[in-house]
């Protein structure tokens, strides 16, 4: 686990304070580096016996027939999570060295584990980053995306969402934002990096309100400390087939957000995305999500209440139904699909759901 560009750098900021030769020794007993050159690539049998046992050797006149091609000094164990991933060794006079072999030691373990910690933190981000930018391409879920999907420390699990994130400071964005990220996502089963230039992705899992409510109040907290950071949150999904969706989403409601300066939801600018082909997938999805619900009674219902102009009376009479179970059935489609339409806002919109689902049924037949 140790590399040799890090061994290099334990001995060369050792050496830099120690008037003593400095070998760093891999577990299998090669010397990876040394301040003495000719012996870099040499076994160390002593370092052998220390990765067996785990246990500091010291090496003097006395025993040093038991390990060749070494010499006398004190030889310790580099430990990371209780194994041994390295040697370090401290050539001369153990006597004149026992009081610093431990602060060695420790020095140097504390060297490889920050290096190993951001090795395999660097590893992780870039698996992050590949996996977010299969998924929200529409990439096939084979066997090698299953695969890097699976080294994550958590599972995918449904509902899904996509945030997107941008701020116009490049350097303050760069040394910020992923802490930011880090504090804020810390053990939580989330996805967050860098997408492109100052843009950094967000991808709730398991997003019920009750998970994704405290991450949206962090990020509005934020913005307020930054008023250049801009947010765009997609809609939830359910699926991972369905990511590119929610990353279009979150695109679309960035693009608000850059221009109102404020946190945006897709859904509050979600009829600007339906100026596009009206087979486009948002459309399609945009008339599911909002009529879902609703049987062909109260479709129909609907409909007659909009070419009626929305008078109840003419709507009751057309339906040949009393004007109070009209109101009925007009409660009833608010209950269902959360938009009241009496009230001009929703009817807009659930006027434009149907009018997009007869289109999407004329075309298909």
């Amino acid at each position: 686990m140790l590399t040799k560009k890090l061994a290099e750098d334990i001995v060369h900021q050792t050496m830099l304070r120690l008037r003593h030769n400095i070998n760093v020794i891999s577990p299998s007993g090669v010397i990876l580096a040394s301040g003495d050159k000719m012996r870099v690539e040499n076994i160390h049998e002593g370092a052998l016996y220390v990765t067996q046992t785990k246990e500091t050797l010291i090496i003097n006149e006395e025993n040093i027939a038991l390990y060749p091609n070494t010499k006398p000094g004190i030889n310790m164990p580099i430990m990371y999570q209780d194994e041994v991933v390295g040697v370090i060794g401290i050539t001369g006079n153990s006597e004149d060295m026992l009081e610093i072999a431990n602060l060695v030691q420790l020095t140097t373990e504390i060297m490889a584990h920050q290096a190993i910690v951001e090795s395999k933190s660097e590893w992780q981000r870039k698996n992050n980053d590949y996996i977010f930018e299969a998924l929200v391409h529409g990439s096939k879920l084979d066997g090698a995306l299953t695969e890097r999907i699976q080294k994550l420390p958590f599972t995918l699990s449904s509902p899904f969402q996509v945030i997107l994130v941008s701020l116009n400071e490049a350097s303050y964005a760069e040394n910020t934002i992923p802490f930011f990220f880090e504090d804020l996502f810390y053990k939580q089963p989330i996805l967050a990096g860098h997408s492109q230039l100052q843009e950094y992705y967000i991808l709730l899992t398991n997003c019920g309100e009750q998970n994704s409510r405290p991450i949206i109040k962090a990020l509005r907290k934020q913005k307020q400390k930054l008023p250049s950071l801009q947010i765009g949150v997609g809609p939830v999904v359910q699926h991972l087939s369905q990511l590119p969706y929610s990353y279009q989403g979150a695109r679309t409601a960035l693009k608000f957000a850059v221009i109102h300066n404020e946190l945006t939801f897709f859904e509050d600018v979600e009829l600007f995305s339906l100026f596009k082909p009206r087979d486009s997938e948002e459309v399609q999805a945009f008339y599911r999500r909002i009529l879902k619900n609703l049987d062909a009674k109260q479709l129909e219902t609907l409909q007659s209440f909009f070419d009626c102009n929305l008078q109840l009376k003419h709507c009751a009479q057309q339906l040949n139904i009393h004007r109070h179970t009209l109101t009925y059935r007009l409660n009833k489609i608010r209950e269902l699909t959360g938009y009241d339409p009496q009230y001009f806002e929703d009817a807009v919109l659930l006027k434009m759901a149907c009018t997009l689902r007869t289109l999407q049924t004329m075309k298909a037949i």
